[in-house]
C-alpha cells in the first residue's frame, strides 16, 4: 500500500489531535499511574491550542502519514540541544502510529523519510527521547542504528519513568 508523510498545516490540528490522543492513550495508557495526569499530559501535547501553537512554531514541522487515510505522525524540532550536553541536532520528538497499523513497516519507512529530511536541512545529528519501559520502541530505534547516549527522569507527582536519549549521525 503507498504510504505518503506530508508536512502538516494549521488546518490538521483537529486531525493530529484525535491522532494524537487515540495512538498515545493505546500504545501508552498502562504506564501512567494517574488517569489525572495522563489527561494533563495529553492536553498538554494535543489540545488544539496546544497543536495550533506548535504549527505556527518555526522550528517545529509535523508530518501527516496517509495510506488510503491518516495512519499515524511525526513531530520534528529543528536544531535543538541534548541537554546537559553540547550535542545539537535535529529532535524527532514524536513517532506515531495507529495500534492497526504498527509492525506492517510503516514506521521504518516513517523514519527514513524524517532522516532524509532531516539531512537536507544540512543537521548532521538526529535524536529522540524514548521510554525505556517501551522496550518495542527501544529496539526499533536500536535496530535503525540510533545509540543510547544518555537516560534521564521523567517526574510527575505520582510516577518516575526513566528516558533513554538515543542519537544517530546523518
Amino acid at each position: 500500500m503507498t504510504l505518503q508523510m506530508r508536512q502538516a498545516t494549521l488546518a490538521d490540528a483537529m486531525l493530529l489531535s484525535e491522532l494524537g490522543y487515540r495512538s498515545y492513550r493505546a500504545h501508552f495508557k498502562h504506564l501512567w499511574v494517574s488517569e489525572s495526569e495522563l489527561n494533563q499530559f495529553l492536553a498538554d501535547e494535543y489540545s488544539l491550542p496546544a497543536l495550533e501553537q506548535s504549527l505556527q512554531d518555526r522550528r517545529v514541522c509535523w508530518y501527516v502519514t496517509e495510506t488510503d487515510r491518516p495512519i499515524g505522525f511525526a513531530k520534528v524540532t529543528f536544531e535543538t540541544t541534548i541537554p546537559d550536553t553540547d550535542i545539537s541536532g535535529v529532535l524527532l520528538s514524536k513517532l506515531y502510529l495507529d495500534p492497526a497499523e504498527t509492525s506492517k513497516g510503516y514506521g521504518e519507512r516513517m523514519f527514513a523519510t524524517i532522516k532524509a529530511r532531516a539531512r537536507d536541512t544540512g543537521a548532521r545529528f538526529l535524536w529522540l527521547e524514548v521510554l525505556e519501559q517501551n522496550e518495542r520502541a527501544c529496539h526499533f530505534y536500536n535496530k535503525l542504528g540510533m545509540e543510547h547516549i544518555k537516560s534521564t527522569l521523567f517526574t510527575t507527582a505520582s510516577q518516575q519513568s526513566v528516558i533513554r536519549i538515543m542519537g544517530l549521525s546523518l
